[in-house]
Parts: C-alpha cells; sequence; structure tokens
C-alpha cells in the first residue's frame, strides 16, 4: 500500500521546523559561547555555561510559542498575554535560571565571582534579562508570521469580490476597528481625505483607511472613473456633465485639468 503524497509532506514540513529549531539553539550557543569566550580568552567555560542556560530558555520559548500565542495573543487578549508572559519569564528565571547559576555554574565555572545572596537585586535583572534574550529572535519571527497572515487575509478581503455576477461584485473596507462590506453597485463616488477615502453610497458615507490610488486600482475600470485627482466617480450615476464638473445626484464633483482628457473619451463631451 502506498503512502499518500501529503502524509510526505507533512512529514517533510515536521522535519524542516524541527531542523530549523536545532540549528537556532545550536547557533545561539555558539554566537554567546564565541562571545563571552571572546572577552575572557575561556572558550570552553562559556560553551558549558551557556548550555546550562538551554532548560529556562526553552521552556520560555516553547511555552509562549505553542501555549500564551495561541491561547492569548491570536485571539487578541494582549493585555493577558503580556501578563502571563512576563510571569512565565520571572518564574523560569527564579524557579530554573537563578538557582542553576547559583548553586551549580558559579561554583564550579566562576569560583572568583562573589555572589552569595539569591535575591541579589542586579543577579535578578540580569538573569530575567539573560533568559529573555533567547526569545527575542523565535517570538519576533512568530510576530512576523501572524502580522504577514493577517495582512494577507485582509487584502483579500478588501481584493475580494464575487464572480457569480456584476451585481454582486463587492469590496471591504477598513472602518474604524472592522471591515466594512461596500458592493460597487451602490457606490456613487470616493473623495480623498489624505490617508483616509470618504465613500459615497446610495444609502449612507463612510470613512475608510485606504488610498485614493489603492481603492481605484480596487475598482472595475468599466465602471468607475477618476477625474480629479480627490475623486474617482461611478459612471453609472452620472445625471449631467460640462467641461468643469460632474453631477451625480444632486452633487457637484469637480474635473481636473489633468483628467480632461480621460473623462471626454470616457464620456464622449467637449
Amino acid at each position: 500500500m502506498s503512502v499518500p503524497k501529503s502524509n510526505y509532506t507533512l512529514k517533510a514540513k515536521v522535519l524542516n521546523r524541527i531542523a530549523k529549531h536545532f540549528i537556532y539553539w545550536i547557533a545561539l550557543i555558539v554566537f554567546f559561547g564565541v562571545v563571552w569566550g571572546t572577552s575572557d580568552d575561556n572558550y570552553y567555560r562559556n560553551f558549558a555555561i551557556q548550555l546550562y542556560s538551554l532548560p529556562s530558555r526553552l521552556i520560555l520559548v516553547y511555552a509562549t510559542l505553542y501555549v500564551l500565542i495561541p491561547h492569548f495573543f491570536l485571539k487578541k487578549r494582549f493585555i493577558s498575554f503580556t501578563i502571563f508572559y512576563f510571569l512565565l519569564l520571572t518564574i523560569v528565571s527564579l524557579a530554573i535560571q537563578r538557582p542553576v547559576m547559583l548553586y551549580h555554574v558559579q561554583p564550579t565555572y566562576l569560583p572568583d565571582w562573589n555572589v552569595s545572596n539569591f535575591f541579589t537585586v542586579t543577579e535578578l535583572m540580569n538573569t530575567i534579562l539573560d533568559v529573555n534574550l533567547a526569545a527575542v529572535i523565535p517570538l519576533g519571527a512568530s510576530f512576523y508570521r501572524i502580522w504577514l497572515s493577517s495582512n494577507s487575509q485582509d487584502q483579500k478581503l478588501e481584493k475580494g469580490t464575487a464572480e457569480s455576477s456584476e451585481e454582486e461584485k463587492f469590496i471591504y473596507l477598513k472602518v474604524e476597528k472592522r471591515l466594512e462590506k461596500i458592493f460597487f453597485k451602490d457606490i456613487v463616488y470616493i473623495e480623498s481625505l489624505k490617508n483616509y477615502i470618504k465613500v459615497k453610497t446610495t444609502e449612507k458615507e463612510i470613512v475608510a483607511y485606504k488610498s485614493l490610488t489603492a481603492m481605484q486600482n480596487s475598482l472595475p475600470e468599466s465602471k468607475f472613473l477618476r477625474v480629479h485627482r480627490s475623486f474617482i466617480i461611478c459612471l453609472d450615476f452620472v445625471d449631467s456633465f460640462s467641461p468643469n464638473q460632474i453631477t451625480l445626484r444632486d452633487e457637484n464633483i469637480p474635473i481636473g485639468r489633468s483628467y480632461k482628457k480621460k473623462v471626454k473619451k470616457m464620456l464622449g463631451y467637449f
């Protein structure tokens, strides 16, 4: 019986991810071992210290990646995510990293390091920062992938148009903290407001976060025409026009000098 190709693909992805993680941790140990080893000319000691630092770092990174991010960050519970992250960081630093450093690493590898008090503030802060340092790259990469995925979904929604018929074509526009569905057939005109646009429809007006040029690229050229650097009109709602302005539903829209040639070509006048 042959194994489905999808199983091979999934297995390859898993192995690829494991390999990337393994390479990251090896690179982290080598980097800091070389950096600190160069400073005191004792590479063996610094590589050993980096190895003893791994348990707390591994717990922090993977608990954040596979527990905190899915349960809090992806659900937009950012305050809870921040609180639990710093709580986790404090716990692994004080319960794992600090005892290992104080009771094993310092006596064995740093006998001249005279710190006997567990709760020395500077040492506690150094421990927390040291543990957190290992999480910067993997968490940064994870947040970047989340942002890319979210941005890609927003773009698909904004560009998304129904293909079944002309009447059903639409666009999603970002209005405050939501995406609002606007059908092309309802748009009368669009006006630029710097980084925002005002969309006048047959029923309402909305202000959305989008540039006029980006909006123009999303609209069908057969139905919409840019007549001014600040205006795009829907040809279906043109009531009358002259060399200087177009009237749509009793509203006068100016025609820009540089757009007159194209307006004349589309409307066949003056």
